[in-house]
């Protein structure tokens, strides 16, 4: 310390602190300690996910998940960032928060470790980007990869937003495929085929694959539909039914009107008399079916949904694993 400056305080980089010689955060509420020798000041971490809404839990788990990535940013000596970390840095969402961060490349680094799991692998030079001052592999290589490892929900929510950005096309992933194990791989080429870049959320991602694994026939997606008054509307999922009329399946990510009027600078009351009017002008030609998180994250739920509704089925349901993902 020299002349009259301030005492020594951690050395912050963006919300998360540094603890040098001599300081004690560890010791001090306002932080929360992420791994050894980083912190975060905890007010960030709270209001994170502070509004409650499913909106605000998504950005709130995005936020955990990206502040974890840079703890070991700062932890370890220019890593290279993979899998489900590389997804998080691209902006990619896939709608759930990994049980830890993933790194690839030189096979110096212990393969798990302090929340860290690294992959030993050679990477080529075209697999390897810089997102700000961090080393990442490419969309391409993650997408992959993740597809590889991972389970249909988070393989294909993942693609079909980047296929929606227009950030990636099938064959260029399956070119990557092609530049790692050969495990996993039927399964990635099953993922990137199923894929569509008409999903709009990770949860009509999530919806569409639930539908496929309990044996219901696929639906068209993104139809518009005109009612009687002459205004459209656009529903996720069209399902024939023949000799009947369609339903229209329509995933509510957000459950309550509040979050719906938030959005489209409505009051509450607005935005249900406009849910209203949308599902009377569904009416005209087909029968609407709604569903929420709970029901895709409870598949049996959803199972109830379309079945009530007269969905086709065109075989028995898939073995499902009970986790997501």
């Amino acid at each position: 310390m020299t002349g009259d400056s301030e005492p020594s305080q951690p050395r912050a980089r963006r919300e998360l602190v540094v603890a040098e010689p001599g300081l004690r955060p560890e010791r001090d509420d306002r932080f929360t300690r992420l791994r050894r020798g980083v912190y975060v000041d905890r007010p960030v971490v709270d209001a994170s996910c502070a509004d409650g809404s499913a909106q605000g839990d998504a950005r709130g788990r995005d936020a955990r998940y990206l502040t974890r990535i840079r703890a070991v940013q700062i932890a370890r000596s220019r890593p290279v960032f993979a899998r489900e970390s590389a997804l998080a840095l691209h902006g990619v969402p896939f709608g759930t928060e990994p049980p830890a961060v993933y790194t690839a490349g030189g096979a110096r680094t212990a393969k798990k470790k302090a929340g860290v799991v690294h992959s030993p692998v050679p990477l080529d030079a075209r697999d390897v980007i810089e997102v700000g001052e961090m080393r990442v592999c490419s969309l391409l290589y993650a997408l992959a990869d993740v597809a590889r490892r991972r389970g249909r929900l988070v393989a294909v929510s993942a693609i079909d937003a980047a296929l929606h950005a227009e950030a990636v096309t099938k064959e260029a992933m399956l070119e990557a495929l092609g530049r790692q194990s050969a495990r996993g791989r039927a399964r990635a080429e099953w993922a990137i085929a199923f894929a569509d870049g008409a999903s709009e959320s990770v949860g009509e991602s999530w919806s569409r694959v639930r539908v496929f694994e309990l044996g219901f026939a696929a639906p068209e997606l993104q139809r518009w539909v005109e009612g009687p008054t002459g205004r459209q509307w656009r529903v996720d999922m069209r399902f024939e039914r023949p000799g009947q009329r369609p339903v229209y399946g329509e995933f509510d990510g957000m459950t309550k009107y509040g979050e719906l009027a938030t959005r489209a600078g409505r009051t509450g009351t607005q935005a249900l008399a406009r849910e209203k009017q949308r599902d009377d002008d569904l009416l005209w030609t087909g029968d609407p079916a709604h569903w929420v998180w709970d029901d895709v994250l409870h598949p049996a739920r959803l199972e109830r949904i379309l079945t009530a509704y007269r969905v086709p089925r065109v075989r028995s349901a898939l073995a499902m694993p009970t986790t997501a993902g």
